[in-house]
């Protein structure tokens, strides 16, 4: 079956993706920030092809930000969401956002900096579900409840959902000198927390495949890109070890394309 949607990321040629100061200079006010994300988010739609205000994004729990919810939450996007000039301010407390190919041309999708963003299309129904998945949220099976969304709410069948992993950090890239103290379930795991040289390689990607395969998902492909590496991307590990121009977030979304008359 033929894809509907047309996925981009963004990164460093677009701009930082985000309204938090951190990523700015010190002194620069909230309404600059404010403009120059707008301006960011209109760039990647001048290259990308579509309407940098028609952009959501869920709102997402995090263990700080105190946002509660149900681990899986999903919200079906529709006409009542899409009422404000810029969409980006539209409150999503959710993991996982899910849109239908009646609304093409509307973006759904994520900030990121090393976090996999899973993308899944039920190419038979015209329905995709989108999340974000870094370690943290794989060790609840995330992947997992991005699927049983598309299942709970349109009884979608395995064999029709093709999903997409995003560009994220590498496990050559993303190391802790222990076991993390996050990685509670061992079964997810086990062959993805890979001990060298006394250090610890997290594989999220084989995470997420396992987690996908292991409820019958089989279509899926991935991006082979490190964000770490990669001098296309912004990536808070890169910057965290001080590589400042690698200080910032990327965008990675989706949106449906306007059937061919």
């Amino acid at each position: 079956m033929k894809s509907q949607i047309k996925i981009f990321e963004t990164g460093i040629n677009e701009g930082i993706m985000s309204r938090n100061k951190k990523f700015y200079p010190i002194d620069t006010p909230q309404e600059k920030i404010n403009r120059l994300f707008l301006n960011a988010r209109q760039k990647a739609g001048k290259i990308y092809g579509f309407d940098g205000k028609k952009v959501f994004q869920a709102n997402q729990k995090t263990a700080t930000n105190g946002i509660t919810y149900e681990d899986g939450k999903y919200v079906i996007l529709t006409e009542k969401n899409m009422q404000k000039e810029d969409f980006w301010f539209e409150d999503l407390p959710a993991d996982i956002l899910i849109i239908s190919n009646k609304f093409p041309n509307i973006v759904v999708g994520n900030q990121m900096a090393d976090c996999p963003i899973v993308i899944a299309e039920d190419r038979k129904l015209g329905v995709t579900a989108l999340s974000h998945c870094g370690a943290t949220y794989i060790n609840r099976k995330l992947p997992i409840q991005t699927i049983k969304a598309l299942q709970k709410a349109y009884n979608s069948d395995p064999k029709n959902i093709y999903v997409h992993i995003t560009s994220c950090a590498s496990r050559e890239s993303y190391i802790y000198d222990k076991y993390p103290a996050w990685a509670t379930d061992k079964e997810i795991w086990q062959d993805s927390i890979i001990k060298k040289d006394d250090m610890y390689h997290i594989d999220m990607l084989n995470a997420i495949k396992k987690q996908l395969n292991k409820i019958g998902i089989t279509n899926i492909t991935y991006s082979q890109e490190d964000t770490v590496k990669s001098p296309k991307f912004y990536s808070h590990i890169a910057a965290t070890n001080g590589e400042e121009s690698k200080k910032g977030q990327n965008f990675v979304g989706f949106f449906y394309l306007k059937p061919e008359k």
